[in-house]
């Protein structure tokens, strides 16, 4: 059953493990970034950080797409995106998603303050907005026992 799906630019750290993971009772993180998926040395640095009783899988949108079904048939899963322009591609694609966690974007230059630890640039506020379009809820909310604010009463 698919439990929670967050946008955090660190994708999995110790947050989401000790936190989200525990609150949702997590048995499977699926990060979806295509630069993290082709690259093993950062995929070694997240696995070191997942606890044995977690499974963590990498891929881009495509791949997430091929196997989404069959993993949230059988696990607890959490999908942790890197950026909202994935997320839109996987919505384009076919990805059907009720609700996104907006749990952190790091700040950049450039970019506009929506709460503490969510900075957005101006192409990201509406690739963000265009996703809200489609009847998906976007909340911020850094841990479970955060109160949920919505993203569009943040802009």
């Amino acid at each position: 059953m698919l439990k929670i799906v967050r946008l955090d630019d660190r994708l999995v750290h110790g947050q989401i493990i000790n936190n989200w993971c525990t609150s949702e009772n997590i048995t499977e993180i699926l990060v979806i970034n295509k630069e993290v998926a082709s690259n093993d040395m950062r995929k070694t640095f997240i696995q070191m950080s997942v606890p044995e009783s977690i499974t963590i899988l990498f891929c881009d949108v495509l791949g997430a797409l091929e196997i989404i079904d069959e993993e949230s048939k059988f696990e607890s899963l959490m999908i942790v995106f890197g950026n909202p322009f994935e997320i839109l591609e996987y919505i384009e694609n076919g990805g059907k998603l009720d609700s996104i966690n907006i749990g952190g974007m790091s700040f950049k230059k450039g970019t506009k303050k929506l709460s503490t630890a969510v900075y957005v640039n101006d192409e990201e506020l509406g690739i963000l907005s265009k996703i809200a379009t489609k009847n998906i809820k976007l909340e911020i909310r850094l841990l479970p026992t955060d109160k949920s604010k919505k993203f569009l009463n943040s802009n």
